[in-house]
């Protein structure tokens, strides 16, 4: 979780008192998608 704080996604109080593990990880999964189409975008850029 601490790639979420890392990332301006959320503080530790948020992931702590406002978000449920499910939650927690539906957001870092969503992060981690994103980070994937960038990644993607990236590479067909240079083709």
């Amino acid at each position: 979780m601490y790639v979420l704080i890392k990332a301006g996604l959320a503080s530790k109080w948020e992931l702590e008192s406002c978000y449920s593990l499910d939650e927690a990880l539906k957001l870092y999964a969503l992060y981690v998608r994103d980070l994937d189409i960038q990644r993607m975008q990236v590479e067909e850029m240079k083709r």
